[in-house]
């Protein structure tokens, strides 16, 4: 490919180089662009992505300052526009499939999506197109699907070529449609979607509505799916889980071309009060978002302290909880690694296990020291039956799906198939000790120890478990931690919550028995016994043996 891309490749350069100030997410997205187009397998066809720019540019506002005014996309929008319909596989297909954006409030997310239903409706040259629009409630699917109906009034004020309904649009000369649906995963059987719509995806109670609207693509040649988000609040929900996917994703933990993803939000250390920021959260500042609007919202955010959270979740694009995030996110990212066990000579290993409750989420936490370095690696377990009863079965699902989930039979943990991954363990590695929670493992424990493995109580008081808490912060803070890629992982990470005493002892612990952090806590438990047992290595009074 030649390097002749100066207009496509415009937004990204700049935010590279800082001429475009942007928050992390959205430089990885960026680079992960520009990458693209040294690829020899993928095509950037730039008639393709102007056809997109050029038929949302026959599309007139219809509010405020902006009516009548051509929608004229900002550099970010047609970011995404290039980034979407720009890329092809050499055998002519659309190399992206799923789009995830995450933007604040005001910024025109839902004008954008609304534009590209209308193309796929009208342009994209799929014959019985089917556009879907989803939201979690009737009156947040119609804001898109009313705005989608104002734009075609001025290209066809006599309804000569559309046939507009109260929930759905007709298009005759391709026998194409754009529905309204509601989000409801059972009634949405029958549907041929060629694109779809998840509209305010945080609001979402699962995954089931995508899940069948991605399903129903199979037959198409370029399907869209489209999820568009302010942040939210539930840090257990089917859209942070994809969130996290999606950060993943940019930090290049996992290669999928079929994915756009593009975070617009503050980083870690920003100053939220500092309006050089606001623009990361907002990059359609000073064109739909007003930093007057913004200055107001965020004094009556000082003045009364109970609208922050929803001011820096909302207008700030901040997911937050009642609780203080623990360990950012990044810090997570990371220190995961695909590491071996085979990567190590004779390695001594340390384990950790949350058998947690008998009928959901166990996790045993492998720990190897090794050249002051600590590599930890987490297996889960849960009972069959939890796939279907458990309020986080469809997480559960996907988990089990992608590998990281051991799935045991019935409806109670079984404790013998944990045993048996501890044993397979124990032929690799040298098992110095397995650190255990009490409750309910009797039985376990007298298992265990026939096998020949050396178990030890190990106390779920604040004073027992302060001082591993605070060590795997430091080292966690510090890169000196290595934990083989997981995303249950990260799920347990986003739960905690750190609750502390009068002498500022701190324990892991979570809001709601759905934010489960079983892996944090065996992680916590194995670094607890290691650093409560005494090492030893070949150097005895200054002479090396080794």
């Amino acid at each position: 490919m030649t390097d002749d891309y100066g207009k496509y490749k415009e937004y990204a350069n700049d935010v590279i180089a800082g001429k475009v100030v942007a928050c992390e997410y959205v430089k990885m997205a960026c680079k992960r662009y520009l990458d693209f187009f040294d690829r020899d397998d993928i095509d950037f066809i730039p008639t393709k992505a102007d056809k997109v720019v050029k038929f949302i540019g026959k599309l007139k506002h219809f509010t405020g300052s902006h009516n009548g005014k051509p929608f004229t996309l900002q550099p970010w929008q047609k970011f995404i526009v290039y980034s979407l319909y720009g890329f092809y596989h050499k055998d002519g297909s659309r190399m992206v499939r799923n789009a995830y954006i995450e933007v604040a409030r005001k910024n025109g997310k839902t004008a954008l999506v609304a534009a590209l239903c209308l193309y796929h409706l009208i342009y994209d040259g799929e014959a019985n197109a089917q556009v879907i629009l989803s939201a979690t409630s009737a009156k947040q699917a119609k804001i898109c699907f009313d705005m989608c109906s104002n734009f075609l009034k001025p290209l066809d004020p006599k309804s000569k070529y559309f046939k507009r309904y109260r929930d759905s649009i007709k298009f005759d000369a391709t026998t194409s449609s754009l529905h309204v649906v509601a989000a409801d995963a059972s009634r949405l059987d029958g549907y041929n979607a060629s694109m779809f719509v998840c509209d305010e995806l945080h609001e979402f109670k699962d995954g089931s509505v995508f899940n069948v609207l991605q399903s129903s693509q199979g037959m198409r040649d370029n399907p869209l799916a489209v999820c568009i988000t302010t942040a939210g609040f539930n840090r257990s929900s089917f859209c942070y889980s994809m969130r996290s996917s999606m950060v993943e994703l940019l930090h290049g933990k996992k290669q999928d071309d079929s994915q756009f993803a593009i975070i617009f939000t503050l980083d870690k250390d920003d100053d939220h009060d500092d309006e050089t920021n606001w623009c990361k959260s907002s990059p359609n500042l000073g064109v739909t978002v007003k930093k007057e609007y913004l200055r107001q919202q965020a004094q009556q955010a000082k003045n009364n302290p109970t609208l922050l959270t929803s001011y820096l979740t909302k207008l700030q694009n901040i997911w937050l909880s009642s609780s203080e995030e623990w360990i950012a996110a990044d810090y997570i990212f990371k220190a995961q690694q695909q590491w071996q066990v085979t990567d190590f000579d004779e390695p001594f290993a340390y384990l950790g296990v949350d058998l947690g409750s008998t009928s959901d989420l166990t996790c045993v936490s492998v720990m190897i020291p090794h050249d002051d370095q600590y590599h930890f690696r987490n297996y889960y377990f849960l009972p069959s039956e939890q796939l279907s009863v458990n309020p986080n079965r469809e997480l559960y699902r996907l988990w089990q799906q992608q590998g990281h989930l051991i799935v045991t039979p019935g409806n109670v943990t079984d404790y013998d198939s944990i045993l048996t991954e501890i044993l397979k363990l124990n032929e690799q590695v040298q098992i110095v000790q397995v650190s255990y929670d009490q409750w309910n493992a009797t039985q376990f424990a007298i298992n265990a120890t026939e096998q020949g493995i050396n178990l030890l109580p190990y106390s779920m008081s604040i004073g027992s478990l302060n001082r591993p808490t605070k060590e795997l912060a430091r080292l966690l803070l510090s890169g000196k931690v290595e934990i083989y890629t997981n995303p249950i992982d990260n799920f347990c990470f986003e739960n905690v919550v750190i609750k502390r005493d009068f002498n500022d002892n701190e324990r892991p612990t979570k809001e709601t028995y759905n934010s489960k952090i079983d892996g944090v806590l065996a992680m916590v438990m194995a670094l607890g016994g290691y650093l409560t047992t005494d090492h030893y290595d070949n150097t005895v009074m200054g002479l090396n043996f080794g």
